[in-house]
């Protein structure tokens, strides 16, 4: 690949068991078993570091209603790789915003695409704040019509 190209590694960091993790401007790429899966940083819900156990866990946006996907990378230390990570990440978020829907709870609207490109679509996700329930009458309408809203005022 072309030197400055979209997918040239900015960061990369070595696992305990020997394989690599890596990063470019316009995804990350995780172990899967023996392959390497590629997941736009669109798709990166956030990241955790457990300095303890020296595990990197990076969590994937996933369908409203499922648990998020998340990966654990086991390094003695993320450095540079983990820098990038929430870098880019960050760089994915064009909207974020919360709507109190019962209270002050309510639902946290994301609206995110690739850092790698302005062209790129919004992809749209929101999560219910803890103690709200899915099946609450009317709660998943009034949360779809929040996004809406949340779109409108942006125009996206």
């Amino acid at each position: 690949m072309a030197a400055g190209g979209r997918d040239d590694i900015l960061a990369a960091v070595q696992l305990a068991d020997g394989d690599w993790v890596a990063g470019t401007r316009s995804a990350v790429y995780l172990p899967e078993g023996d392959k390497v899966r590629r997941v736009g940083w669109e798709a990166i819900e956030r990241a955790a570091w457990d300095s303890e156990a020296s595990v990197l866990r990076v969590f994937e946006t996933t369908a409203f209603g499922t648990p998020l996907r998340s990966t654990d990378l086991s390094v003695e230390d993320p450095g540079r790789f983990g820098q990038l990570l929430r870098e880019r990440v960050d760089a994915s978020i064009v909207v974020q915003r919360h709507v109190a829907l019962v209270g002050k709870k309510g639902v946290r609207i994301v609206g995110r695409r690739s850092p790698a490109s302005t062209d790129a679509p919004v992809a749209w996700n929101f999560v219910l704040d803890k103690g709200l329930e899915p099946d609450r009458p009317g709660l998943i309408e009034q949360a779809e019509a929040a996004l809406q809203a949340v779109r409108d005022e942006f125009g996206i």
